[in-house]
């Protein structure tokens, strides 16, 4: 019995040994916050601050502590003053600032931070010339972590001794950094309006001197939602100019863009890597990026990825796939920014099919339709954007009309557009021509050159959806139109040019010349309509050369020459009303000499007259 009442003290005794101790540790940690002086965590945090910006720090007003979860402190109206010009502006203010700190080491005098949170901040930043900054400081453990990380990097590429100096501050990290609601202004002209971001919110995460450094932050620019995520192994040698690794994704509903490769932020900026960029609309993303270049009125998705390779004022793609509204090219392009003439772009496109219209109102502002050429066309692009493109396709359409076998030109320079088709296949046959458009006139605002050979014009006339008795069979046409005016603010009245068309052996399908001949001894007018569904009047060879002026086609020749008969027209066709004025001749084949004609049945000549509007024509025989 006495063993087990002394065993059972000893368990009592190390029991309430054990609750004393417990007890002891509990009011140690309670009175723990006790012994921190909120002044000195204050003015440790401020110092802190100070040391790493290089810049005069104020914290103003009462610190607030709360030690529960999380020991913290809170400032209100903090403020960083440009170390260089102390009565500028602050380059950041805050409503508050909030961070975590070591219980432990606070109440040794010399608390630590990890984590901060900046509540309603903005930041203000002057970008220089020679890649500095109002932020730009000489002293700080950040600049001294760059100075030697640049030392170092340098010693690396040239093979030296790295400089005893070139020692990295353990502080030299910012930490993480949580921003609530904060703005960033600036400005890269002096007296220019500051750009600026609001409604900024996210973290910054830059642990250590040589770890990752990471943001990702979400915030309002002109208007639209941006999200960005980036990062990168090296920001001491990114913020020291020096070629850093970079990733990097904005994302916004006008435009999305991804990179990852190699940055340089020095004054010789330099980036090369792997970039893709998409837009559901280009103009969107034009106006949205405040640019000055005035894109094409129907220009819409546009998606590619490319090998980037950058300086300040140029750039490359090369092994470049673009989708331009569903027009998929590769090949290289270039980009230079001017600095006495516009924007130039330049290169090579290849596309297993295009639609010619579309690809060029991505660049230019022309018309959707004939109909809309008015007043309303703004030609401002020929001063805004220089291009350079030199385009091939296995297939092609422009409208209605289908292409082959493509090498075609598209060029802005100063003033002047040009499209040039330097080969193409149409319809059996080959196809040059140009588009011109310029803000002079004295070549002619606007102008349209077109030569076809060996076409098969019933398929063409059949594509862009011509009827009427139009001359089917291959043959030659040769076009051009100008109008004298330096946009495309012009009316079909205000065109001039001329049109030679020849075809070889054919068919006119229903003109039945017996048919013809007969209403025109009985009917006093008769259409085409009334000559049946005849096998048409098959000919040699046709030919017609007009002039157009004034919204008219002059009728200069036009033959249609059949084995027997011929048909001989002349007169005006005022196109511009889709009216009709023309005087014809049926008449026998004239024969060479020395050659006997083939005699026909009431093949005398018939003359008549031609009116109505196209495609359905009017004809009323002359009576003699």
């Amino acid at each position: 019995m006495g063993f087990i009442i002394a065993q059972w003290s000893l368990r009592r005794a190390a029991i309430s040994g054990a609750l004393f101790v417990l007890v002891s540790v509990l009011a140690v940690f309670a009175s723990l916050p006790l012994a921190v002086s909120s002044g000195v965590v204050r003015d440790r945090l401020e110092r802190d601050i100070s040391t790493w910006a290089g810049h005069p720090v104020s914290l103003g007003g009462a610190p607030s502590l709360d030690f529960w979860p999380t020991p913290t402190i809170q400032l209100d109206n903090v403020e960083i003053l440009p170390s260089a010009f102390a009565a500028s502006d602050a380059i950041m203010r805050a409503e508050s600032i909030v961070a975590n700190f070591n219980l432990f080491s606070a109440v040794l005098g010399a608390p630590s931070f990890s984590e901060f949170r900046l509540i309603r901040p903005t930041f203000n930043v002057e970008l220089y010339p020679d890649a500095t900054s109002n932020w730009t400081s000489a002293s700080g453990e950040l600049a001294r972590g760059i100075d030697a990380a640049v030392a170092r990097d340098l010693a690396a590429q040239t093979g030296e001794e790295v400089p005893a100096t070139a020692i990295i501050p353990a502080s030299a990290a910012l930490g993480t950094v949580t921003i609530v609601d904060g703005t960033i202004k600036w400005v890269r002209d002096p007296g220019a309006a500051a750009e600026k971001l609001t409604a900024i919110n996210g973290t910054v995460a830059w642990t250590a001197p040589t770890a990752v450094a990471r943001a990702n932050i979400t915030a309002i620019f002109r208007g639209e939602q941006v999200t960005f995520a980036g990062s990168t192994a090296a920001p001491l040698l990114l913020l020291g100019g020096r070629t850093a690794p970079v990733e990097a994704k904005i994302s916004s509903a006008p435009l999305n863009i991804e990179f990852g490769g190699s940055v340089s932020l020095g004054q010789n900026y330099f980036l090369s890597g792997a970039l893709t960029l998409s837009s559901v609309s280009v103009r969107r993303a034009l106006e949205w990026s405040g640019t000055d270049i005035r894109p094409g009125e129907a220009l819409g998705a546009l998606e590619l990825t490319a090998k980037v390779t950058a300086e300040r004022t140029k750039a490359k793609l090369d092994d470049l796939i673009i989708i331009i509204d569903r027009n998929r090219g590769i090949g290289v392009l270039d980009m230079e920014l001017r600095e006495d003439a516009p924007p130039l772009i330049a290169g090579t496109l290849a596309f297993n099919s295009l639609d010619i219209a579309s690809f060029l109102q991505a660049f230019t502002p022309l018309p959707k339709a004939g109909t809309d050429i008015a007043s309303t066309i703004d030609t401002r692009f020929l001063r805004e954007i220089g291009l350079d493109l030199r385009l091939s396709a296995q297939s092609a359409s422009f409208g209605p009309v289908a292409l082959s076998n493509l090498a075609a030109a598209a060029r802005v320079d100063r003033g002047r557009a040009n499209f040039d088709v330097g080969d193409a296949t149409a319809y059996g046959g080959s196809l040059i021509g140009r588009v011109a458009l310029s803000e002079k006139g004295v070549d002619g605002g606007f102008k349209v050159q077109l030569s076809a050979r060996k076409t098969n014009f019933s398929g063409l006339f059949d594509a862009v959806g011509l009827t009427g008795p139009l001359p089917r069979g291959t043959g030659s046409l040769d076009l051009e139109v100008t109008s004298p005016y330096p946009t495309w603010a012009t009316a079909l009245s205000d065109l001039t040019g001329k049109i030679d068309l020849a075809v070889e052996a054919g068919m006119v399908p229903g003109l039945d010349v017996a048919k013809f001949r007969e209403l025109a001894g009985t009917e006093r007018f008769f259409d085409l309509g009334q000559l049946g569904e005849g096998t048409g009047f098959a000919f040699n060879s046709a030919r017609f050369e007009a002039t157009i002026a004034d919204g008219e086609a002059n009728l200069e020749t036009a033959e249609l020459i059949g084995p027997q008969q011929m048909f001989s027209l002349s007169g005006v066709i005022p196109y511009s009303r889709s009216s009709l004025a023309i005087a014809g001749v049926l008449s026998p084949v004239p024969v060479a000499e020395g050659q006997t004609a083939a005699t026909q049945p009431g093949a005398e000549a018939l003359r008549f007259f031609i009116g109505g509007s196209w495609p359905q024509p009017v004809i009323s025989p002359v009576i003699e």
